[in-house]
């Protein structure tokens, strides 16, 4: 357990990931993807068992690292936590495709916006690096930042390490073409499940935000609401929609990938065409519920701690035995 209740340990994670970013030299996440790779190589040819069995151990060793790690030093939770979330690396990933394209370097934004997307970005126009970068933008502010605060306030540690588990894991195999579409199944399955519910938080704080940046938060409740169920993914459509009904304009539609054109449904109505400006009024209203999430998660951790808890798991048993 670590020296301080929860939301001690959760803001502290938070400052260190505003000041700090997330560390890109010996990442101990990396460690995922790697006993992910290696059961790609032995299970792959048991199709969806071997990726369920994949997920199973996967979790089962990091999380027994994780777990040991913080009981030998329990401080580590603190840093567990802080690697878990990166939203401030994702901002400033996306910046950088901004300041590409502002600098009329379309070329850079391109190779800017592949480290953040799988689809061919030397085949978008400038139009479609500026979608690409809003749409993984909205998408991971929930991967990277609610996701991890949700599942902290449910389930503490345990909770986050198991959702970075399946992210992940989802990441490189969960894709519909071979030689992943069999594998991938399960990941799949559980990334969907544990982002059920972040993925609408983060779409209702976008919404929320939104007038903050002088933005329509009704425009974003309404898109979401109309257009979320219309993404390939049960999720990701949610985040996308609501940050195209708060600027206005329409993401999604034909997306170039190595497999070749994957035609999306369009999500938001185009009252005008995406600008370069958009990514950093996209930045900025991401920031702001990104504030707004954090105070309502860490308010959360506190009511919680304050009646003996430490997360929503630990209050609904003690609840269950108290019956």
């Amino acid at each position: 357990m670590s020296p301080w209740p929860p939301p001690a340990s959760l803001a502290l994670a938070l400052i260190l990931d505003r000041l700090l970013g997330d560390p890109s030299f010996l990442h101990p996440v990396r460690f995922i993807g790697f006993l992910g790779n290696q059961g790609f190589r032995l299970f792959r040819r048991l199709g969806r068992a071997g990726g369920g069995l994949t997920l199973f151990l996967t979790f089962g060793i990091f999380g027994s690292l994780v777990g040991l790690s913080v009981r030998v030093v329990p401080f580590l939770e603190v840093l567990w936590l802080f690697y878990f979330v990166a939203l401030t690396s994702l901002e400033r990933e996306v910046r950088a495709v901004y300041r590409a394209l502002s600098d009329g370097d379309l070329s850079l934004a391109r190779r800017r916006l592949s480290f953040l997307v799988s689809r061919r970005t030397e085949l978008l126009p400038e139009e479609g690096v500026v979608r690409g970068a809003l749409e993984t933008l909205s998408e991971n502010f929930n991967d990277a930042f609610c996701g991890p605060l949700f599942w902290y306030l449910v389930g503490g540690l345990p909770a986050v390490t198991l959702y970075k588990v399946a992210e992940i894991l989802d990441s490189m195999f969960g894709y519909r073409h071979e030689p992943y579409r069999a594998f991938g199944f399960f990941p799949a399955r559980a990334d969907d499940f544990l982002n059920f519910f972040p993925a609408r938080l983060a779409t209702l704080f976008l919404a929320l935000a939104a007038p903050l940046c002088g933005l329509s938060a009704k425009r974003a409740f309404g898109t979401a609401l109309r257009d979320g169920s219309k993404h390939p993914s049960p999720n990701s459509g949610w985040p996308q929609a609501a940050l195209a009904g708060a600027l206005g304009v329409a993401l999604g539609g034909p997306i170039p990938y190595r497999q070749g054109l994957e035609a999306r449904a369009w999500l938001g109505d185009p009252l005008r065409g995406v600008k370069i400006h958009d990514i950093k009024r996209g930045v900025r209203l991401v920031r702001a519920a990104a504030l707004m999430v954090g105070l309502f998660i860490l308010l959360s951790e506190v009511l919680l701690w304050r009646s003996g808890y430490r997360n929503l798991i630990h209050a609904t048993m003690k609840g269950l035995l108290a019956i």
